[in-house]
C-alpha cells in the first residue's frame, strides 16, 4: 500500500476516533464503547474496502432488504451505509486511489443525468421533481459513477454478482414466505412484501423486476464455471428466485423471464429449433404457473377485455399526450402520476418504462436513454466476446454475460413496467461501463506483454521473406 493512502488513514482514523467519542459527552449507556469502536472499525473498512460500503448501500438501496427484514430498521442501515460510502470515496478519491474514467454509457448516462435535471426545474410540479430528485436520482447518481469506477479486479467482480444474488435471495425468502402464509397478499393472489409501507416491495410488479434482475447474475454464478462456491449460490438463487416471481404473478415479469433463459439459450444450446420450442414451453408453463387466466378472469369485465390491460392502454395513451404536450422536456421527473390524475383521475405511473421516460423527460431525454442502454449492452457483449476468446477463463466472463441477459430481461419488461429512474438499470449501465473497462486494460497489458515476443518472431521472420 502506498504511503500516500497511510498519509489519508492515519488522520481520517483519528477524526473517526474523535467523532464517535462524541456521544460519550452526552450519554453514559454502556453500550457507547461499543458504538465507538464499530464506528472506527466501520470507517477504517470502508477506506480499505469502498466498494464493499457501496455494494453494500446498492442492496439495501434497490432489494429495501430493511424493509423485507423489520428488525433491520432500528439500526438505519442504509443510512449509515449511505455516510460511509461517501466517506470511503471522498478518502480514496483524495489519495488517489480511484481512477475516473468516462466511457460512452458513462457520458451518456452523466448526459441524461444532467438533463433530467435541469428538465426538473421545468417540471409541471418541481416540488415533485425536486422531491424525488433529492431522496433518489441523486443518490442512483452517485453510486453510477461510483460501481462504474471501483470494480477493477476479479474478487470485485464476483463480489458485486454475489451480493446481488444473496440479496435477491433474500427477499425472495420473504415473498415465498409470504404467499405461503397468505400475508401480504393484493388481488387475492398476488405476493407482496411490506404492503403496510409504501415501498418497490409493496407493489407486485416492481417486486418481480427487481428479482428479474438477481435471476441473471444468479444464472451467471450457477453456469460461470467460476469455482464451487458460487455454483452453490446460484443453485440456492435461481430457483427461489424464479418461485418468487411465479408468485407476483406479473405478466411483465414473464415477458423478462423468458428473455433472460432466451439470452442463455442462445449461449448453450446449440439448435435454435429447440430453442424456440423450449421458449413456448417455458411460456406455457409460467402462463399456468402463475395463475394469470384465473388472475385475469377475476378483474375482466363484461366486455371481455382484461380490465387491467385497459388501465394500462389508457395509461400509455396518457404519456403520449404528455409528450405531444412538452416535447422538449417533457412533464418532469415523477410527475407524470400527477399528470396523469388530471387527465383521467387515476393517481398511477405508465406501466411502460420508455413511454415513462418519454413523458417524464420528452423526446431528446428518451432518445439519450435508448442510446444509454443500447450502448451498456453492447459493451456487455463485446466483453463477454473477448472474454471467450481468450485461452483463459477469466471470472468476469460470466458477469459480463450476465449483464447482457439483465439488459435484455430490462428491455422486454420494460414494455409493462415503469423502471425508468430505479436503481436497477443504472447498476447494469455502471456495471457495464466497469466491465468494459477491464477488458480494455487486461486486452491492452496483454498486447504489451506480446509485444516484445511479436517483434521478435518479425525479427527472425524477416530472412525468408521473398
Amino acid at each position: 500500500m502506498s504511503i500516500a493512502v497511510y498519509r489519508w488513514q492515519v488522520p481520517a482514523a483519528f477524526l473517526a476516533c474523535t467523532a464517535a467519542s462524541l456521544p460519550w459527552l452526552v450519554t453514559s449507556s454502556p453500550l457507547a464503547p461499543l458504538a465507538v469502536a464499530g464506528g472506527v472499525v466501520a470507517l477504517l473498512i470502508a477506506i480499505h474496502q469502498p466498494l464493499l460500503v457501496c455494494i453494500g448501500f446498492v442492496a439495501f438501496s434497490l432489494f429495501r432488504l430493511h424493509e423485507a427484514y423489520p428488525f433491520l430498521m432500528p439500526l438505519q442501515l442504509p443510512l449509515g451505509l449511505a455516510i460511509l460510502t461517501v466517506f470511503a470515496l471522498a478518502c480514496n478519491a483524495l489519495a488517489g486511489r480511484i481512477e475516473a474514467a468516462w466511457p460512452t454509457e458513462i457520458r451518456l448516462f452523466l448526459a441524461f443525468f444532467v438533463f433530467v435535471t435541469v428538465g426538473s426545474v421545468f417540471a409541471l410540479s418541481p416540488g415533485l421533481s425536486f422531491k424525488f430528485w433529492n431522496e433518489t436520482y441523486f443518490k442512483i447518481g452517485l453510486m453510477t459513477l461510483a460501481l462504474a469506477w471501483l470494480p477493477r479486479t476479479n474478487e470485485d467482480f464476483h463480489l458485486v454478482a454475489r451480493v446481488i444474488a444473496i440479496s435477491g435471495l433474500l427477499v425472495a425468502a420473504v415473498a415465498i414466505s409470504n404467499k405461503l402464509n397468505g400475508i401480504n397478499l393484493v388481488e387475492g393472489t398476488r405476493v407482496t412484501i411490506g404492503l403496510q409501507t409504501t415501498s418497490i416491495l409493496s407493489d407486485p410488479n416492481d417486486l418481480a423486476f427487481l428479482l428479474l434482475t438477481t435471476l441473471s447474475f444468479s444464472i451467471a454464478l450457477l453456469t460461470g464455471r467460476t469455482g464451487w462456491a458460487n455454483r452453490i449460490i446460484g443453485a440456492a438463487c435461481v430457483p427461489a428466485v424464479l418461485v418468487a416471481i411465479v408468485y407476483t404473478q406479473s405478466r411483465g415479469a414473464v415477458l423478462g423471464v423468458l428473455t433472460v433463459f432466451a439470452v442463455y439459450g442462445l449461449l448453450f444450446v446449440r439448435s435454435k429449433t429447440v430453442l424456440i420450442v423450449a421458449c413456448v414451453v417455458g411460456a406455457m408453463a409460467l402462463y399456468f404457473a402463475m395463475g394469470i387466466s384465473e388472475r385475469m378472469s377475476r378483474v375482466a369485465p363484461a366486455e371481455g377485455f382484461d380490465a387491467s390491460a385497459a388501465d394500462r392502454l389508457e395509461f400509455w395513451i396518457t404519456a403520449l399526450k404528455a409528450a405531444a404536450l412538452r416535447p422538449l422536456t417533457g412533464v418532469g421527473l415523477a410527475n407524470f402520476s400527477w399528470f396523469n390524475y388530471i387527465q383521467t383521475g387515476q393517481d398511477m405511473t405508465t406501466h411502460n418504462t420508455w413511454l415513462q421516460v418519454l413523458a417524464e423527460t420528452g423526446i431528446p431525454g428518451l432518445a439519450l436513454f435508448v442510446l444509454m442502454v443500447a450502448r451498456a449492452f453492447r459493451t456487455s457483449l463485446r466483453a463477454h466476446r473477448i472474454l471467450s476468446a481468450a485461452e483463459i477463463r477469466s471470472p468476469v466472463q460470466p458477469v459480463a454475460y450476465g449483464l447482457v441477459a439483465a439488459i435484455a430481461g430490462f428491455c422486454t419488461a420494460g414494455f409493462f413496467l415503469s423502471q425508468g429512474f430505479t436503481w436497477s438499470i443504472y447498476i447494469m449501465v455502471a456495471l457495464a461501463a466497469a466491465v468494459g473497462r477491464y477488458v480494455d486494460e487486461n486486452t491492452r497489458m496483454t498486447a504489451q506483454m506480446e509485444a516484445p515476443h511479436l517483434s521478435a518472431t518479425i525479427h527472425d521472420m524477416a530472412p525468408y521473406r521473398g
